[in-house]
């Protein structure tokens, strides 16, 4: 993956465990695994990249309409079947070992919805 494309990983992955409204420990430890694992290739600090992450979720929850449109901003960071299968894939893992339940099935229409679709 890119970096711009991790990063887009990491703002959805965050907005996604704010999709039943109820923020586990569980969620939050699988945010930092996904985060080890996908690795960082930025100047930034991904410390500070996260604090930010998590206020521009908590933001972008307030509304469905809000939860949308930052839904679609950063999908269409992710323009390869690839970047999308992986997002796709974290995203869904982390809300099921939470326990799966109506909003996060919304949230995961929403986001699949939301990929650019290849031309």
């Amino acid at each position: 993956m890119t970096q711009s494309e991790r990063e887009a990983l990491f703002d959805l992955l965050i907005l996604s465990i704010y999709a039943d409204h109820h923020i586990s420990l569980t969620e939050e430890a699988l945010v930092e695994s996904a985060f080890i694992a996908e690795g960082w290739e930025s100047e930034y600090p991904k410390s500070l990249f996260l604090e930010k992450s998590f206020v521009r979720a908590r933001a972008a929850a307030e509304s469905d309409e809000e939860m949308a449109d930052y839904v679609k901003d950063r999908a269409r960071h992710l323009t390869n079947e690839h970047a999308q299968t992986e997002v796709l894939g974290v995203v869904r893992n982390v809300l099921t070992r939470d326990g799966f339940v109506a909003e996060d099935g919304r949230f995961m229409a929403m986001l699949h919805a939301a990929m650019p679709r290849k031309q």
